[in-house]
């Protein structure tokens, strides 16, 4: 069944691969879906994979209230118990994906094993507070399709398009989000300030920047690291969007991170 009630919301997933290895939990980025891991699937697929359209993503239960990161953090603990996964598992996040990720390991560090975020969004002055709440009142007012270029060429630049299918394919899921839950997502990163949690965290961790990510450049990423005690810090030449705009660099760095010991 690919939705389950989870801490009060309908959440839409995805469970994939050999059920008798580690499973590898997925989030993706503001604005994306499950569909954001499609073109790194296929080097996944000797791993037992979860991935889910947070609440009001994708075919997710939509929102209509502010929300904050807890919340977030509180589903992914309620659908692990629900999917019957109470052990350490690794966990990959992209952008925003890799601050709820970042959170996640904050506060439930015994249920993680490795991870890997990249270009990870936690807030805290990180200069594009007021960007976000502009952006969430422009979509309430407008709708998604006035922004979807405003916004994807800072985070899917036409270098990394060489997939005009892959390109174009992202950006109707992008349009297709509803405009509401969009609008607090954007909201919720504004507010958010993950710093001072991140010494919590005690799963081996792999930091990913994108030299070309101009919105979370990779000295803001290195900041993050510093502040991890089990970090390593690494650059890649991709954008902010790493799994999507380069997934075969990305899969091949997280798994090289997830299959060491």
């Amino acid at each position: 069944m690919p939705w389950i009630e989870a801490n009060g919301a309908e959440l839409y997933y995805v469970m994939e691969g050999p059920e008798t290895d580690k499973p590898l939990i997925l989030i993706h980025e503001l604005g994306g879906s499950v569909g954001s891991w499609d073109r790194a699937m296929p080097l996944l697929q000797n791993r037992r994979t979860v991935r889910w359209d947070w609440r009001g993503a994708g075919q997710s239960e939509k929102i209509r209230s502010e929300l904050n990161v807890e919340v977030l953090v509180a589903d992914l603990k309620s659908l692990l118990d629900g999917l019957g996964i109470f052990g350490a598992v690794d966990i990959a996040g992209t952008a925003l994906g890799g601050g709820v990720a970042l959170a996640f390991a904050a506060r439930h560090p015994a249920r993680v094993r490795r991870l890997v975020v990249s270009s990870p969004a936690i807030g805290g002055d990180s200069g594009i507070e007021d960007m976000l709440r502009r952006r969430a009142d422009e979509v309430e007012k407008t709708g998604m399709r006035t922004q979807v270029d405003i916004s994807l060429n800072r985070s899917y630049l036409p270098k990394y398009r060489t997939d005009k299918t892959a390109f174009q394919t992202y950006r109707s899921r992008w349009i297709a989000n509803d405009p509401g839950s969009y609008a607090s997502h954007n909201r919720m990163l504004a507010a958010m300030d993950e710093r001072e949690n991140l010494d919590k965290i005690t799963s081996p961790t792999l930091v990913i920047a994108g030299e070309d990510d101009s919105l979370l450049p990779p000295i803001d990423m290195q900041e993050i690291a510093s502040r991890i005690p089990t970090s390593q810090f690494m650059e890649l030449k991709t954008g902010h969007f790493a799994a999507v705009n380069t997934p075969i660099i990305w899969a091949n760095e997280a798994l090289r991170f997830f299959d060491s010991e």
